[in-house]
Protein backbone atom coordinates (compact mmCIF):
# COMPACT_ATOMS: atom_id res chain seq x y z
CA UNK A 1 0.00 0.00 0.00
CA UNK A 2 1.72 3.30 -1.05
CA UNK A 3 1.79 6.35 1.09
CA UNK A 4 -0.05 9.68 0.44
CA UNK A 5 2.11 11.65 -1.55
CA UNK A 6 1.61 14.46 1.37
CA UNK A 7 3.17 12.51 3.83
CA UNK A 8 6.23 10.72 1.30
CA UNK A 9 7.54 13.69 -0.40
CA UNK A 10 7.86 17.58 -0.89
CA UNK A 11 7.95 19.99 -3.41
CA UNK A 12 11.63 21.54 -4.00
CA UNK A 13 12.19 24.59 -6.12
CA UNK A 14 15.64 25.79 -7.16
CA UNK A 15 16.18 29.40 -8.29
CA UNK A 16 19.58 30.33 -9.27
CA UNK A 17 20.52 33.86 -11.40
CA UNK A 18 23.58 34.73 -12.42
CA UNK A 19 24.82 37.65 -14.51
CA UNK A 20 25.07 36.91 -18.31
CA UNK A 21 27.49 39.85 -18.95
CA UNK A 22 25.40 40.87 -21.98
CA UNK A 23 24.57 44.28 -23.23
CA UNK A 24 22.39 45.13 -26.26
CA UNK A 25 23.80 48.17 -28.50
CA UNK A 26 21.44 49.84 -30.12
CA UNK A 27 23.25 51.94 -31.93
CA UNK A 28 25.36 49.11 -33.32
CA UNK A 29 22.27 47.53 -34.16
CA UNK A 30 20.91 50.34 -35.63
CA UNK A 31 24.34 50.90 -37.87
CA UNK A 32 24.14 47.03 -39.33
CA UNK A 33 20.58 47.45 -40.43
CA UNK A 34 21.47 50.56 -42.23
CA UNK A 35 24.76 48.75 -43.79
CA UNK A 36 22.51 46.07 -45.11
CA UNK A 37 19.59 47.80 -46.03
CA UNK A 38 17.44 45.95 -42.92
CA UNK A 39 14.94 46.51 -40.48
CA UNK A 40 15.28 45.58 -37.45
CA UNK A 41 17.20 42.57 -38.57
CA UNK A 42 18.90 41.27 -35.33
CA UNK A 43 20.30 42.66 -32.08
CA UNK A 44 23.80 42.82 -31.15
CA UNK A 45 24.59 41.74 -27.95
CA UNK A 46 28.07 42.73 -26.82
CA UNK A 47 29.77 40.55 -24.07
CA UNK A 48 31.09 42.91 -21.75
CA UNK A 49 33.76 40.01 -19.97
CA UNK A 50 35.30 37.16 -21.40
CA UNK A 51 32.58 34.54 -21.40
CA UNK A 52 35.75 32.31 -19.43
CA UNK A 53 35.44 33.81 -16.64
CA UNK A 54 31.95 32.95 -15.92
CA UNK A 55 32.18 29.61 -17.04
CA UNK A 56 32.79 28.17 -13.12
CA UNK A 57 29.63 29.65 -11.79
CA UNK A 58 27.74 28.18 -15.25
CA UNK A 59 29.37 24.79 -14.33
CA UNK A 60 28.36 24.77 -10.85
CA UNK A 61 24.53 25.91 -11.86
CA UNK A 62 24.65 23.08 -14.06
CA UNK A 63 25.33 20.30 -11.91
CA UNK A 64 23.28 21.60 -9.26
CA UNK A 65 20.22 20.81 -12.38
CA UNK A 66 21.49 17.93 -13.23
CA UNK A 67 21.85 16.63 -9.54
CA UNK A 68 18.03 18.54 -8.67
CA UNK A 69 17.00 15.83 -11.76
CA UNK A 70 18.16 12.65 -10.96
CA UNK A 71 16.98 13.31 -7.29
CA UNK A 72 13.06 14.42 -8.34
CA UNK A 73 10.75 13.58 -10.25
CA UNK A 74 9.07 16.67 -13.09
CA UNK A 75 6.16 18.08 -11.09
CA UNK A 76 3.51 20.93 -12.37
CA UNK A 77 3.90 23.83 -14.62
CA UNK A 78 6.19 26.09 -12.42
CA UNK A 79 9.51 24.48 -11.86
CA UNK A 80 8.30 22.78 -9.14
CA UNK A 81 10.11 18.91 -8.30
CA UNK A 82 8.94 16.70 -6.42
CA UNK A 83 11.28 15.36 -3.53
CA UNK A 84 11.13 12.34 -2.02
CA UNK A 85 11.07 12.66 1.58
CA UNK A 86 13.67 9.73 1.97
CA UNK A 87 16.20 11.36 -0.18
CA UNK A 88 15.58 15.38 1.56
CA UNK A 89 18.91 15.26 4.18
CA UNK A 90 21.59 13.98 1.09
CA UNK A 91 19.66 16.42 -1.63
CA UNK A 92 19.75 19.50 1.31
CA UNK A 93 23.47 18.89 2.48
CA UNK A 94 24.59 18.39 -1.63
CA UNK A 95 22.79 21.66 -2.42
CA UNK A 96 24.60 23.20 -0.05
CA UNK A 97 28.10 21.58 -0.78
CA UNK A 98 26.94 23.41 -4.45
CA UNK A 99 25.99 26.83 -2.68
CA UNK A 100 29.36 27.08 -0.84
CA UNK A 101 30.94 26.45 -4.02
CA UNK A 102 29.27 28.57 -6.11
CA UNK A 103 29.91 31.39 -3.35
CA UNK A 104 33.20 31.06 -3.74
CA UNK A 105 33.83 31.51 -7.37
CA UNK A 106 31.58 34.60 -7.32
CA UNK A 107 34.00 35.94 -4.77
CA UNK A 108 36.99 34.89 -7.09
CA UNK A 109 35.10 36.19 -9.96
CA UNK A 110 34.40 39.94 -7.69
CA UNK A 111 38.15 39.82 -7.32
CA UNK A 112 38.72 40.02 -10.68
CA UNK A 113 36.15 42.17 -12.00
CA UNK A 114 38.35 44.96 -12.18
CA UNK A 115 40.78 43.51 -14.30
CA UNK A 116 38.26 41.75 -16.66
CA UNK A 117 36.65 45.73 -17.12
CA UNK A 118 40.37 46.84 -17.92
CA UNK A 119 40.90 43.92 -20.45
CA UNK A 120 37.49 44.75 -22.05
CA UNK A 121 38.75 48.28 -22.49
CA UNK A 122 41.12 46.67 -25.81
CA UNK A 123 38.93 43.39 -26.21
CA UNK A 124 36.02 45.81 -27.08
CA UNK A 125 37.41 48.63 -28.65
CA UNK A 126 35.33 51.39 -29.97
CA UNK A 127 32.28 49.44 -28.48
CA UNK A 128 33.58 49.93 -25.12
CA UNK A 129 31.20 51.88 -22.41
CA UNK A 130 32.43 52.82 -18.92
CA UNK A 131 28.28 52.67 -18.49
CA UNK A 132 27.93 49.35 -19.37
CA UNK A 133 29.31 47.88 -16.14
CA UNK A 134 28.06 48.00 -12.76
CA UNK A 135 29.78 49.03 -9.93
CA UNK A 136 29.46 45.66 -8.28
CA UNK A 137 28.37 42.19 -9.19
CA UNK A 138 27.78 40.36 -5.90
CA UNK A 139 24.16 41.29 -6.41
CA UNK A 140 24.06 39.61 -9.63
CA UNK A 141 24.82 36.09 -8.83
CA UNK A 142 22.44 34.29 -6.41
CA UNK A 143 22.12 31.04 -5.20
CA UNK A 144 19.31 30.34 -2.41
CA UNK A 145 18.53 26.97 -0.49
CA UNK A 146 15.89 25.41 -2.42
CA UNK A 147 12.33 26.55 -1.57
CA UNK A 148 10.63 23.56 0.16
CA UNK A 149 6.77 23.24 -0.02
CA UNK A 150 4.32 20.07 0.77
CA UNK A 151 2.15 18.42 -1.70
CA UNK A 152 -0.98 19.78 -2.09
CA UNK A 153 -3.98 18.35 -0.58
CA UNK A 154 -7.72 18.52 -1.53
CA UNK A 155 -8.73 19.14 2.28
CA UNK A 156 -6.26 22.46 1.89
CA UNK A 157 -8.82 23.78 -0.20
CA UNK A 158 -11.24 26.10 1.75
CA UNK A 159 -13.42 28.62 -0.06
CA UNK A 160 -16.84 30.30 0.89
CA UNK A 161 -18.90 28.59 -2.11
CA UNK A 162 -21.55 26.39 -2.74
CA UNK A 163 -20.41 22.74 -0.98
CA UNK A 164 -21.25 20.75 -4.64
CA UNK A 165 -19.31 23.67 -6.30
CA UNK A 166 -16.06 22.81 -3.30
CA UNK A 167 -16.74 19.40 -3.32
CA UNK A 168 -16.35 18.84 -7.21
CA UNK A 169 -13.32 21.29 -7.02
CA UNK A 170 -11.83 19.06 -4.18
CA UNK A 171 -12.51 15.91 -6.46
CA UNK A 172 -10.57 17.65 -9.39
CA UNK A 173 -7.74 17.88 -7.23
CA UNK A 174 -7.68 14.46 -6.24
CA UNK A 175 -7.72 12.97 -9.12
CA UNK A 176 -4.76 15.27 -10.58
CA UNK A 177 -3.05 14.76 -7.59
CA UNK A 178 -3.30 10.59 -8.46
CA UNK A 179 -2.38 11.19 -11.71
CA UNK A 180 0.60 13.09 -10.86
CA UNK A 181 1.74 10.19 -8.83
CA UNK A 182 1.31 7.77 -11.64
CA UNK A 183 3.30 9.85 -13.60
CA UNK A 184 5.75 9.35 -10.93
CA UNK A 185 6.28 5.90 -11.61
CA UNK A 186 5.98 6.54 -15.52
CA UNK A 187 8.91 8.81 -14.89
CA UNK A 188 11.29 5.84 -13.05
CA UNK A 189 10.34 3.35 -15.63
CA UNK A 190 11.77 6.27 -18.19
CA UNK A 191 14.88 6.31 -15.92
CA UNK A 192 15.45 2.68 -16.25
CA UNK A 193 14.84 2.21 -19.96
CA UNK A 194 17.73 4.81 -20.45
CA UNK A 195 20.13 3.00 -18.28
CA UNK A 196 19.24 -0.52 -19.47
CA UNK A 197 18.95 0.88 -23.28
CA UNK A 198 22.24 2.31 -23.06
CA UNK A 199 23.73 -0.69 -21.72
CA UNK A 200 22.58 -2.98 -24.41
CA UNK A 201 23.96 -0.72 -27.04
CA UNK A 202 27.38 -0.13 -26.02
CA UNK A 203 27.80 -3.90 -25.18
CA UNK A 204 26.23 -5.17 -27.59
CA UNK A 205 28.02 -3.54 -30.16
CA UNK A 206 31.76 -5.04 -29.39
CA UNK A 207 33.48 -1.94 -31.61
CA UNK A 208 31.80 0.75 -28.92
CA UNK A 209 33.93 1.84 -25.64
CA UNK A 210 32.99 1.16 -22.68
CA UNK A 211 33.21 4.26 -20.76
CA UNK A 212 33.14 4.12 -16.58
CA UNK A 213 29.80 5.90 -16.84
CA UNK A 214 27.36 3.19 -18.24
CA UNK A 215 27.73 1.28 -14.90
CA UNK A 216 28.07 4.45 -13.06
CA UNK A 217 24.43 5.84 -13.95
CA UNK A 218 23.28 2.67 -13.29
CA UNK A 219 24.61 2.65 -10.19
CA UNK A 220 23.44 5.79 -9.42
CA UNK A 221 20.01 5.39 -10.54
CA UNK A 222 19.36 2.06 -8.50
CA UNK A 223 20.73 3.98 -5.33
CA UNK A 224 17.83 6.59 -5.42
CA UNK A 225 15.64 4.33 -7.24
CA UNK A 226 13.58 3.00 -3.61
CA UNK A 227 13.08 6.53 -2.91
CA UNK A 228 11.70 7.66 -6.24
CA UNK A 229 9.88 4.97 -6.53
CA UNK A 230 6.99 6.38 -4.09
CA UNK A 231 4.22 4.27 -5.47
CA UNK A 232 6.13 1.27 -4.16
CA UNK A 233 5.73 -0.40 -7.12
CA UNK A 234 6.68 -4.04 -7.05
CA UNK A 235 7.47 -4.47 -10.57
CA UNK A 236 9.50 -1.56 -10.70
CA UNK A 237 11.60 -2.71 -7.23
CA UNK A 238 12.29 -6.50 -8.87
CA UNK A 239 13.22 -4.77 -11.83
CA UNK A 240 15.54 -2.87 -9.96
CA UNK A 241 17.25 -6.08 -8.11
CA UNK A 242 17.50 -7.97 -11.36
CA UNK A 243 19.70 -4.41 -12.83
CA UNK A 244 21.79 -4.35 -9.96
CA UNK A 245 22.08 -8.12 -10.48
CA UNK A 246 24.06 -7.59 -13.52
CA UNK A 247 26.09 -4.93 -12.87
CA UNK A 248 30.26 -5.90 -13.12
CA UNK A 249 32.99 -3.36 -13.17
CA UNK A 250 33.79 -1.79 -16.11
CA UNK A 251 37.16 -3.17 -16.14
CA UNK A 252 36.36 -6.50 -16.00
CA UNK A 253 33.72 -6.05 -19.42
CA UNK A 254 36.46 -3.89 -21.11
CA UNK A 255 39.10 -7.00 -20.09
CA UNK A 256 36.40 -10.29 -20.96
CA UNK A 257 34.40 -10.85 -24.17
CA UNK A 258 32.53 -13.12 -23.30
CA UNK A 259 31.13 -12.10 -20.03
CA UNK A 260 30.48 -8.27 -22.23
CA UNK A 261 28.29 -10.98 -24.38
CA UNK A 262 26.64 -12.07 -21.46
CA UNK A 263 26.12 -8.76 -19.73
CA UNK A 264 24.38 -7.75 -23.56
CA UNK A 265 22.31 -10.35 -23.31
CA UNK A 266 20.76 -9.95 -19.31
CA UNK A 267 20.60 -6.29 -19.83
CA UNK A 268 18.31 -6.99 -23.30
CA UNK A 269 16.11 -9.33 -21.49
CA UNK A 270 15.61 -6.86 -18.73
CA UNK A 271 15.05 -3.90 -21.33
CA UNK A 272 12.10 -6.30 -23.34
CA UNK A 273 10.17 -6.86 -20.12
CA UNK A 274 9.90 -3.21 -19.53
CA UNK A 275 6.58 -1.66 -19.87
CA UNK A 276 6.93 1.58 -22.65
CA UNK A 277 4.15 3.76 -21.85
Amino acid sequence: MSTPLQDSAMLVTLTISQWTARKHDKSISLEVDKTHGAKDGGRYNKLLIRKEALEPTAKIEGAARAYLYKMTHAWGDNGERLLPAALFLDFSQTMQQFRHEFDARVRDLEAEYPSLIEEARTRLGTLYDPKDYPASIKDKFNFPPPAVTPVPSANDFRVNLNTDYVEAIKKDITERLQDRQRDTLKQCWSRVREVVQRMTERLGNEKSPIYDSLIGNAHELISVLPALNLTNDPELNRVAAELQSILVPVDRLRQDKRLRADTAAKADAILARLPWA
